[in-house]
């Protein structure tokens, strides 16, 4: 519940009147809307008797630790002081600015505050702001009427990413003359970052950008008419752009557009989806210039006995293997056909990579993997111990010039809310773009929405126990394959296991180096309270490439966890914990990226440092850092018996404080399908109808998919998207 009131008739400080402005205030409820972080924020406030007696902010629209739950600190800040000038909340900047200038707007309405707006500056001026990785540097121009043109921005957030969130946003505010204009969905905080470094230049000017920030409320899509293809395709993934490709192109994927139409459809503001924000990593098992690079190919059918080994036996009935087995042997096919055409992958990527299962003796699967590298710093992935954003971007901005060089109609920020069955066979869609809904009829249809998401609905339907984990990648990801396949009164495939990993937030995710904190230091960890729950000796699962290696081909090992359980994390309030440490710590020189996302603190005592924290028991948390630290010199853990030698005590000042959380890279809720991709209503063995025209792809068919090992995932949504392109423009080229 992030909508919160808070009322305090009987404190006299929090009541204030417009008698100071000589204006009376009329009684009623009065509300404003200012652009938050992803969404709307609106603040009303209820006046009686020319008193405010009440003031409620809504942000539950907002990321998550980025702004969703700051609405109680700043609705009782905006009642306690009177006004709309109130102190933000630390580490979510956006938001606090997008509930004041709301709570202004509020306040004119109701007659209490008349501050006006005031007129640009003529000139040129700057403004920066924390955008996902690194700064944004805005310039703007003021012309003698006032309108602003925005004559530069630098930033060094993720490539392609930030490119489109920064091209795009900045037409919007020049065009719109406001910040008040929707983020580039899958790139939320560059987004936001532009705007505040706009508003910070507007300042400058001597503007007010509580002013530019005001929105008027949401209204509906306007209903739009109705559109004709031949395929549309519902995700701009890995998956949703081979599908396009396929359908607009040739069974070899060669570029050469035919003469069907074909939409594809994009919640974000780019195409891509995680592929252009991963590790960077791309499998191909067998046939490819990777694996004659590696010296090793493996087929279609062992991967998939491989992948059923590791699984339980419920997750392992799931699978199709002979659709599994297709998609497996049609890795390599894909990355020789994308590298060709000039998708930036190199034999000098070869990896031999590795994933634990009892199907083979020594109990390992090796395949080949690519590790495509940073195009500007030259970083793969694991050189250095930690996995990145790499070639990543450029892997997945060179696909989609492919896509838009063959034709392929491409609808961003737009997704589609049903499908169309006619006589229980697909015949379009009905998208909507927020702005405007309409019907696209279509001969055929492909799936391609990725793995559930966590949104609220998904985790309620699927996923209770995950309720409070942050998804870190997914970004639009709303499990529709398998809603609406439940919706139509059919059956999900539902794995209950998931990839739950130890993590920090949505954007830093699970990866950078500063993942070296939680996964290699032994360091104490406390809840929330300020209490040690678990020994810290060990780590968790590990990827890692191997000593022998250098010097050679790179060849991956996964060392088994045994320590550091994101189990124990899920058990505590928040899923969250802190680990602490002090000055001479490896970490201490590494929190800056932290400390900008609100995840890291520090201080000179340890009571400080709780209180910066939110650890809510600060002379507990101080007790349990004592002891422990007496603890480590006389040689035992008296709490958990972790070895000394596994202990670091905390001494020297200042000290630091990292939150550490349980995400999520990957839900397990998708559709079933048939042999040629076709949707299911359900498992095949239970006499499941098939959605005709209606095809799979990605994560979105799950029992498709092996998904074994690092690049497999990326590997198997690009061979999958592939062949449900070809499988549907075979289907409506025949009819």
């Amino acid at each position: 519940m992030h909508a919160v009131r808070i009322t305090r008739t009987a404190l006299a400080a929090a009541l204030f009147t417009a008698i100071s402005s000589g204006v009376l205030a009329a009684d009623g409820t009065f509300s404003g809307t200012a652009q938050g972080i992803a969404s709307p924020v609106t603040v009303t406030v209820t006046v009686q008797n020319g008193k405010v007696t009440e003031v409620k902010a809504d942000t539950s629209g907002e990321t998550p630790g980025y702004g969703r739950d700051i609405a109680g600190k700043m609705s009782e800040r905006i009642l306690v002081k009177g006004s709309s000038g109130v102190d933000g909340v630390t580490g979510a900047t956006v938001t606090s600015n997008a509930v004041r200038a709301a709570a202004e707007a509020a306040l004119r309405a109701a007659g209490l505050s008349q501050a006006q707006s005031a007129k640009l500056t003529p000139g040129t001026f700057e403004g920066t702001a924390r955008g996902a990785k690194s700064d944004v540097h805005m310039t703007i121009e003021v012309s003698p009427e006032g309108r602003i043109r925005i004559a530069d921005v630098k930033a060094g957030d993720t490539e392609y990413v930030s490119e489109t969130a920064i091209r795009e946003v900045s037409r919007r505010i020049e065009a719109e003359q406001s910040l008040a204009v929707d983020a580039v969905t899958g790139a939320t905080l560059t987004s936001r970052a532009v705007t505040e470094a706009a508003g910070r230049a507007i300042a400058a000017a001597g503007g007010n950008p509580a002013d530019w920030r005001v929105r008027a409320p949401a209204s509906a899509p306007v209903e739009a008419a109705p559109e004709e293809a031949d395929i549309v395709v519902v995700g701009g993934g890995a998956a949703g752009m081979l599908a396009a490709l396929a359908a607009k192109t040739d069974d070899a994927l060669s570029g050469k557009a035919n003469n069907l139409r074909v939409v594809l459809l994009e919640t974000k503001g780019y195409l891509g989806g995680d592929l252009a924000i991963c590790g960077g990593y791309i499998a191909s098992y067998s046939g490819s210039f990777l694996n004659r690079a590696a010296g090793h190919d493996i087929d279609g059918r062992t991967v998939a006995a491989a992948s059923k080994a590791m699984r339980t036996p419920e997750a392992a009935a799931m699978l199709n293997d002979g659709l599994a087995e297709r998609v497996v042997d049609a890795t390599g096919f894909v990355m020789e056909r994308l590298v060709a055409q000039g998708v930036r992958i190199a034999p000098e990527d070869a990896t031999l990579g590795a994933v634990r299962t009892p199907y083979f003796e020594d109990g390992v699967m090796h395949y080949a993997v690519a590790r495509t590298t940073h195009a500007v710093t030259g970083y793969r992935s694991m050189d250095q111990g930690y996995d990145d954003t790499t070639g990543s971007p450029w892997v997945a901005s060179g696909i989609a010039k492919l896509v838009m060089d063959a034709g392929v109609d491409v609808r961003l920020e737009t997704t589609a809310d049903d499908v169309i069955l006619e006589n229980g066979a697909a015949a379009g869609v009905v998208a909507s773009d927020g702005k405007t809904r309409r019907t696209i009829r279509a001969k055929a249809v492909i799936l391609a929405t990725g793995y559930s998401g966590l949104d609220p609905e998904s985790v309620d339907m699927f996923y209770p126990n995950l309720r409070g984990v942050t998804r870190t990648g997914g970004a639009g990801v709303t499990s529709f394959a398998p809603k609406w396949v439940i919706r139509q009164g059919g059956e999900a495939a539902l794995n209950p296991a998931s990839s739950t990993m130890l993590g920090y937030d949505s954007v830093i995710g699970l990866d950078g180096p500063e993942a070296m904190i939680y996964r290699d230091l032994q360091i104490p960890w406390v809840d929330r309270h300020g209490r040690r729950f678990m020994s810290e000796a060990g780590h968790p699962t590990i990827s890692r490439l191997t000593a022998e290696s250098k010097g050679k081909l790179p060849a991956i090992e996964v060392i088994p966890g045994n320590g550091h359980s994101v189990a124990e994390v899920m058990k505590l309030d928040g899923m969250a914990a802190f680990m602490i440490i002090d000055s001479e710590s490896p970490a201490a020189g590494m929190l800056e990226r932290l400390k900008a996302s609100n995840l890291a603190w520090s201080a000179d005592t340890l009571e400080e440092l709780a209180q910066k924290a939110g650890i809510d028991d600060p002379a507990a948390f101080a007790e349990t850092i004592r002891r422990y630290n007496a603890d480590a010199a006389a040689g035992k853990d008296s709490v958990f018996g972790t070895p000394a030698a596994n202990m670091t005590p905390v001494v020297k000042a200042p000290f630091h404080a990292v939150r550490v959380t349980a995400v999520n890279t990957i839900a397990n809720v998708t559709a079933w399908a048939d042999d040629d991709m076709t949707i299911l209503s359900g498992p095949k063995a239970k006499g499941a109808k098939r959605y005709e025209h209606l095809y799979g792809a990605g994560g979105a068919i799950g029992n498709a998919i092996t998904n074994a090992g690092l690049g497999a995932h990326n590997a198997t949504s690009l061979a999958s998207g592939a062949l449900a392109g070809i499988a549907a423009r075979r289907d409506v080229m025949n009819r």
